[in-house]
């Protein structure tokens, strides 16, 4: 198998040192929904040659993380590769035997991140796509395939289209509720409530989460919910 000339293109820029924008996208695989406002999962699976005939090499990201590290930040956590359109934060990268693990978090009050969460809780939204800059690459002809060993990791983005299966979001959170009305909503389906006792508790119970003390307010509204719920 030959590789073709778009491929063979980037390689030769790689070897010359400049730095071409590459991307990679992998499927989501939606396992649980929590209370945290967070999801995790791959970005990248290593040793699984894609579509694009590209396999990514164990460590091919370490340098890259270290060097992210160092500056205290993280790639960018974008919608659709677009710049213009950041959706929350990545709190976690590491590599491990699998892949590149991710953990991110959407930000609350962002239109796009609320959106983004609501297609992948629903399972509408199942890619994830690497932006990335080849630093060091092998180039099998025989097999037709590049293994790309040391990858400059630029973002991470939530993407409608995949190309490789083997990555995918492990786990996805939903934070508490940000309006009365999906307070209401969640007493009704976690606790059984009816909709007008529903009504009745959040419009007194949801004032009671401050900002300042959102875990402990929380903790101590779902005792008094759950009391409730046990004497009725």
């Amino acid at each position: 198998m030959v590789i073709d000339e778009d491929r063979a293109a980037r390689c030769r820029a790689s070897k010359e040192g400049r730095r071409v924008m590459e991307i990679k996208s992998f499927t989501l695989e939606l396992k649980e929904v929590g209370d945290a406002g967070t999801f995790t999962g791959y970005g990248a699976a290593f040793g699984n040659v894609d579509q694009g005939r590209d396999l990514i090499v164990r460590g091919a990201f370490a340098e890259s993380l270290s060097a992210w590290r160092s500056k205290g930040k993280q790639p960018k956590l974008l919608w659709q590769h677009d710049a213009r359109r950041p959706i929350g934060v990545w709190t976690e990268m590491r590599e491990d035997d699998y892949g590149l693990f991710v953990k991110g978090r959407f930000t609350a009050g962002v239109k796009q991140a609320d959106e983004a969460y609501a297609l992948l809780k629903d399972g509408a939204l199942d890619g994830l796509s690497i932006g990335y800059a080849t630093l060091e690459d092998e180039i099998d002809r025989a097999a037709g395939i590049r293994k790309l060993v040391k990858l400059d990791l630029i973002e991470v983005s939530l993407v409608t289209f995949a190309m490789n299966p083997a990555a995918g979001v492990t786990g996805v959170k939903a934070g508490p509720p940000r309006t009365i009305r999906e307070f209401e909503a969640g007493l009704r389906e976690k606790f059984g409530f009816s909709h007008a006792q529903a009504k009745s508790i959040a419009s007194s119970g949801f004032k009671s989460l401050e900002p300042r003390d959102e875990d402990g307010a929380m903790n101590d509204l779902l005792r008094t919910i759950k009391g409730i719920r046990a004497g009725l």
